[in-house]
C-alpha cells in the first residue's frame, strides 16, 4: 500500500507492449489482466451525429458522403482475448502501436513500441482500469511504463491521457528497462528484450537509462512467425488453417493431408485472418521451436529428436532441424532471414514476405552482438559492472536454449570479462517483468515523493513529465 494524500490506497500500474497489455496492482507479484494489445473495430453509423450539407461544421474523421447528408462513422471496438478472438463479419485487427498497419505489413517503423493510435490506447486504458479491474480511477494513483526511447511528444500525450481523460489524482512514467532490471533486484544492468516487434539492448545504471548505449533492430516474435509460415507453405506445402475457420476434421496419419471441413466465414478480413494465423504459429513456436545451446550445426542438428505437432485442422507432422533452423535468426540474421532472389536488385525497398528491406536485413545483429555493442558504447568503467548483470526479458528468451546459447557466445566475445546473466525462472516473470519492477516500485515507501499529482499538473502543463520522470 502506498500513501496518498493521507490515505492509504493502492497504486495501480500498467505495462503496455505490442503483444500484450498488462495491469494489476502495485506490490503484487503478477498483474490481475493480461490481455492481447492488438484490437478488434468494426466501424458504424453513428445515429447520433447526422449533419446536413449545409448544416454543422465539425471534423468528421471517416464517412461515407451522400448527396442528402453526410454520415459520420464510429468505431466500435473489442478488447480483450474473448473479444477479438469471437468471430465477427468486417471486423478488423489493428495494434495501436503500428497505426495502419497490416500485422503483416511493415513489422515495425522506426519507434514501434510507441503509441500511434491515442483513440485505441483510450479503449484499452479504459478495458483495463474499468471492465477487468473494476476500479474508479480518480481513487488510485497510476504508474504506467514506457519505452527508453520514447518522444517528449509522447510522454506528454500520455500525461494528458491521465489527467484529462481518466482524472487519475497521481501519475509516473518509468522506463520498461529500468523496471526491467528492478524485476531482478538490479539497479545497474543491461536490460536485453526480445519482444513480439522488436529487440532491445539498454544499459540502465542506477536507476537511469544510458540514453548512448540503446539499441534496438526490427527482429522479434512478428518476424519469426513470418518466416515459419513462409516455411511451412514453400518447404512443407503446408497451408495452416486458423481454428475460426474449422467445423470438423478427421484424424489423420503424420504428413498427410488434412481432412477437414470448413465453416462459411464471409466477410472475413484479411486482418482478422492474419491475427489467428498467428495465434497458431505462436503455438507451433511454444511447443516446437528451440534455439541451438551453441554455434549452429546442421550436422548436430539433424541428430537431435523430432517433435510432433498438429496444427487445428488436423495436419500434423514431426519436425527436426526446422524447429532449429528459423529461432536462429536470434542470433544470426544475416544468414537465416529467408531473402527471395528478386531483394538483390534492389537494397533499400521493402520485401513484402520479410516486412523488412534487405539492407535493414544486413545490418541486422545477433543477440550477443547487441549486448556487446551495447555494453562498448558506455563508459569503460561501467563495462564490468554491465557484463555482470545481463538481465534478459521477453517471450522470444523463453525459447528453450536462448540463455545457454547467450552464455556460450559472450564469453567468446569477451573473454576476459566476467559475464553474468539474469532470467527469471517463470514464464509469467520474463514476460511481465516490466510490469512486475512498475509493481516493486510503486510499492515503496520513499516512492510517493516522486509521483506527479493533479496538481502539479494544472499548474506547470504536461511538461512536468520531462522534469519529474527522467
Amino acid at each position: 500500500m502506498v500513501t496518498y494524500g493521507g490515505d492509504e490506497v493502492n497504486a495501480l500500474v500498467l505495462d503496455v507492449g505490442s503483444t500484450s497489455t498488462r495491469a494489476g496492482y502495485a506490490g503484487e507479484d503478477t498483474p490481475k489482466a493480461v490481455f492481447p494489445t492488438s484490437y478488434g473495430y468494426l466501424e458504424e453509423p453513428d445515429t447520433d451525429y447526422v449533419a446536413t450539407k449545409s448544416g454543422v461544421d465539425g471534423d468528421v474523421t471517416m464517412g461515407e458522403q451522400t448527396e442528402e447528408n453526410d454520415v459520420r462513422v464510429k468505431k466500435r471496438y473489442f478488447i480483450g482475448d474473448s473479444m477479438i478472438n469471437t468471430w465477427r463479419p468486417n471486423m478488423e485487427i489493428k495494434n495501436p502501436m503500428h497505426e495502419g498497419l497490416g500485422l503483416w505489413d511493415r513489422l515495425i517503423k522506426a519507434n514501434s513500441s510507441i503509441v500511434n493510435d491515442w483513440d485505441a490506447m483510450e479503449q484499452i486504458w479504459n478495458t483495463a482500469f474499468r471492465t477487468m479491474l473494476r476500479i474508479d480511477p480518480t481513487e488510485h494513483p497510476l504508474l504506467c511504463t514506457e519505452p527508453a526511447w520514447n518522444t517528449p511528444e509522447k510522454r506528454e500525450k500520455m500525461v494528458e491521457l491521465a489527467f484529462e481523460k481518466f482524472e487519475f489524482p497521481a501519475f509516473y512514467l518509468a522506463k520498461d528497462a529500468v523496471m526491467t532490471a528492478f524485476s531482478v533486484g538490479r539497479a545497474t544492468a543491461l536490460v536485453l528484450d526480445s519482444g513480439g516487434s522488436m529487440t532491445s539492448a539498454v544499459p540502465v545504471y542506477d536507476g537511469y537509462v544510458l540514453k548512448k548505449g540503446i539499441l534496438r533492430q526490427p527482429i522479434g516474435g512478428d518476424l519469426l512467425t513470418k518466416q515459419i509460415l513462409d516455411q511451412l507453405k514453400n518447404d512443407l506445402n503446408v497451408q495452416v488453417t486458423p481454428q475460426y475457420k474449422i467445423a470438423s476434421k478427421r484424424p489423420v496419419e503424420s504428413g498427410q493431408p488434412p481432412q477437414v471441413e470448413l465453416r462459411d466465414r464471409p466477410n472475413t478480413t484479411e486482418s482478422y485472418n492474419d491475427y489467428q494465423t498467428s495465434r497458431v504459429i505462436l503455438e507451433y513456436k511454444e511447443s516446437v521451436c528451440q534455439v541451438s545451446e551453441m554455434a549452429y550445426d546442421e550436422g548436430i542438428i539433424a541428430s537431435r529428436p523430432q517433435k510432433p505437432f498438429e496444427f487445428p485442422d488436423g495436419y500434423n507432422n514431426s519436425f527436426g532441424m526446422e524447429r532449429y533452423k528459423l529461432p536462429e535468426i536470434l542470433y544470426q540474421p544475416r544468414d537465416f532471414i529467408n531473402v527471395p532472389p528478386q531483394a538483390e536488385t534492389n537494397p533499400q525497398a521493402e520485401i513484402p514476405s520479410v516486412g523488412l528491406s534487405k539492407q535493414q536485413i544486413d545490418s541486422s545483429l545477433g543477440m550477443h552482438q547487441m549486448v556487446m555493442n551495447s555494453i562498448f558504447s558506455c563508459d569503460v568503467d561501467l563495462r564490468p559492472l554491465l557484463f555482470n548483470n545481463v538481465v534478459v526479458t521477453g517471450g522470444n528468451t523463453l525459447f528453450p536454449g536462448f540463455n545457454e546459447r547467450l552464455n556460450y557466445e559472450l564469453p567468446i566475445m569477451a573473454p576476459s570479462s566476467k559475464i553474468k546473466i539474469h532470467a527469471a525462472g517463470n514464464q509469467t516473470e520474463r514476460k511481465c517483468s516490466s510490469w512486475l519492477g512498475g509493481s516493486i516500485l510503486a510499492s515503496l515507501g520513499t516512492f510517493h515523493q516522486l509521483w506527479i499529482s493533479k496538481k502539479e499538473y494544472e499548474e506547470v502543463g504536461p511538461s512536468i513529465v520531462e522534469a519529474k520522470c527522467q
